[in-house]
Formats: C-alpha cells, sequence, structure tokens
C-alpha cells in the first residue's frame, strides 16, 4: 500500500535484498514468531518471579532516547477518541421464539438426547458446532457475565436452564473442572434479525448521539447503551493509517472535541451491523518523536533489558557446562 505500482514495490524488495514476494513474508512470518515466542519467555519467568521489575532513571531514559533519535522513524499522525457503540437487537418476538427453540432442545437433552449430537446439529455458534459445543478450558470472566455465572456455578456432567446473553440463548454443559478452570460445551440459538432491527439500532445510534452533544455525561450514555464486548474507545494515540476503514473515513477531518458517527461496524457473532458514535479527544500531528512521546515506552524496555540480564547472568552463575571429548579422542 505503500508503493505506486507493482513494480515499486518488487524493486524496493530486491534493493532490501529478499527475491520474492514470498520470501519477504516468511521473513517476517520469522519475526513475528520470535517476538512472541520472547515475549512468551519473558511473560513465563514474570510469572514464576525470575524476572523482577528493574528501576530506571530519567537520566537513563534521556540517555537512550538521545542515542537512538537519529534513528527514529517520523511520528505518524494518530487520534485519540472515546465511542459508544450501538448493537443491533432483535424484536421481542424473534428472541421469544428463539427461547422457545432452546427451551425445546433442552427438554430433549433431559429426556436423553446426546448433548454433542444436538449441537453439532443444531448449535448456531459457527466456531464450536463442529466440536459438539466444545469451548475448552476457561477462567473465570473470560466470558460474558451470565455465561460465566452459570458455567462456574454447575458441577461436571450437570446441564444448565436456557441462559439469554447478549449473543442468544445458550445450553451449558460442564464437562470437567479443576481449580479456577471449567471445561465446558454449550448449545447457542440467536434470535433471527430483519432490516427492520438495524433500522432501529440505527435511528437509536442517532438518538444517544443527540443526548451526548447535548451534555448528557459519557459515562451515564456507555452504562446504558454501550455494547460491552466493545471497547470504550482508544485512550492511547492510534495511528490514523492503522483505523479500520470505517473509522478512517469518519474520523477523516475531525479535531479534538468533534463528534463522528454513526457509522456501521461488522457485528460478526450476529451477523447484523453495529452503530458506533464517537469524540475525538485528542490529535497528534505527524513530525519528529519527542522525550514525551516515548518516556514511558523506552522506561519500561530498559527495565525489562536490566531485568533480562540480571537473569541471565543469575542462570550462568548456576549452570555448569563441561565439555568431554568424543570417544575415540584423547582428552
Amino acid at each position: 500500500g505503500n508503493f505506486r505500482n507493482d513494480q515499486e514495490f518488487f524493486t524496493a524488495l530486491r534493493n532490501a535484498g529478499f527475491g520474492t514476494q514470498e520470501e519477504y513474508r516468511r521473513w517476517l512470518m520469522d519475526q513475528a514468531r520470535r517476538r512472541e515466542l520472547q515475549q512468551r519467555l519473558v511473560q513465563k519467568y514474570q510469572r514464576e518471579g525470575k524476572m523482577i521489575a528493574v528501576a530506571v532513571s530519567d537520566e537513563e531514559v534521556t540517555e537512550a532516547f538521545e542515542r537512538n533519535r537519529d534513528r527514529l522513524p517520523r511520528r505518524p499522525p494518530a487520534v485519540t477518541f472515546r465511542q459508544i457503540v450501538i448493537a443491533t437487537q432483535a424484536s421481542a418476538e424473534a428472541k421469544a421464539a428463539a427461547r422457545a427453540k432452546a427451551e425445546s432442545l433442552l427438554a430433549e437433552i433431559r429426556r436423553g438426547a446426546d448433548f454433542e449430537q444436538l449441537a453439532r446439529r443444531e448449535s448456531m455458534d459457527t466456531e464450536t458446532k463442529d466440536q459438539g459445543g466444545d469451548l475448552g478450558w476457561n477462567r473465570r470472566d473470560q466470558m460474558v457475565p451470565e455465561f460465566d455465572r452459570m458455567m462456574f456455578a454447575l458441577a461436571p456432567g450437570q446441564v444448565s436452564p436456557v441462559v439469554e446473553t447478549i449473543y442468544g440463548f445458550h445450553i451449558i454443559k460442564v464437562d470437567r473442572v479443576r481449580p479456577s478452570e471449567v471445561k465446558a460445551r454449550h448449545i447457542l440459538i440467536k434470535p433471527r434479525f430483519d432490516s427492520s432491527d438495524v433500522v432501529r439500532a440505527r435511528a437509536l445510534a442517532d438518538s444517544v448521539l443527540e443526548l451526548w452533544k447535548r451534555g448528557t455525561p459519557f459515562d451515564t450514555l456507555v452504562k446504558r447503551f454501550h455494547d460491552r464486548t466493545e471497547l470504550e474507545g482508544s485512550f492511547e494515540p492510534f495511528e490514523r493509517q492503522r483505523l479500520p476503514e470505517s473509522y478512517a473515513k469518519a474520523f477523516e477531518g475531525k479535531g479534538a472535541g468533534d463528534f463522528a458517527g454513526p457509522f456501521a461496524i461488522e457485528d460478526r457473532q450476529r451477523g447484523v451491523p453495529k452503530f458506533v458514535i464517537a469524540q475525538i479527544t485528542g490529535v497528534v500531528e505527524e513530525g519528529e518523536y519527542s522525550i514525551q512521546d516515548l518516556r514511558e515506552r523506552i522506561r519500561e524496555s530498559l527495565s525489562q533489558e536490566k531485568a533480562f540480564r540480571r537473569l541471565l547472568d543469575q542462570l550462568k552463575k548456576e549452570t555448569y557446562v563441561r565439555i568431554l571429548p568424543f570417544p575415540g579422542e584423547r582428552g
């Protein structure tokens, strides 16, 4: 996307030492894999208490910034914003029909129907349906609250009553339990949506935006209308070029304090759009990075580097290596 045509892109690839686009892709994947492994290793040592945070002085931060200043890229344009996301809701009639369907499946299970087979046949959760509704192992607070409370209240082998969440109506069965984790499966029945539901959600988003503009507190509106599965905004600068297309278009030309929306985003779980209303809270223009922009990031990086170096020094002290000759060689 940074090049005007394919030829310019392939020329840049060759100048960087890559023969093909696939070779460049493999290199990117290898770099990403290395970073992920490093991050996992650091997290493992932190959990085990082997990597203890090390204090970093302001002088060290300043020195690191000045040392690397010439190699820093230009600061990209960015925004901070807060948002309210309005989910499309099914009609009362559609919800009643979905609940009735879930209740009929629960009755089948209580009469002896196999839960896994029923999930494969009837569940509307496309990610777990083919696995008989298997959700794997889950800790607390990984699911939406209503689902989470019921899942952790069940004993192994128990089946729940019908549970309503923002996704629809669930029947939950717990397979196994261990400290702080539950292995469960579920059957999901979603209510059906039609175009009138989408129109109603868009109209609600318009109304909420008007309330916001008239001075209704953001927190009040969030508590009443915001979709809990979505973030309430980006309170750290978010690069404009990395914004999803719908956000980038809605935020174009907007300054601090301006409102945007309503605009539609995809709701993958329901298959219908959600509507976003947002307020730009800050604008960062393109330019050179200052030490204020990067101070905390540099401090965290230096602290982790020091902690890792301390760990390596400790491991060297605890590790004994003896090099032996191959059989037949003279030592």
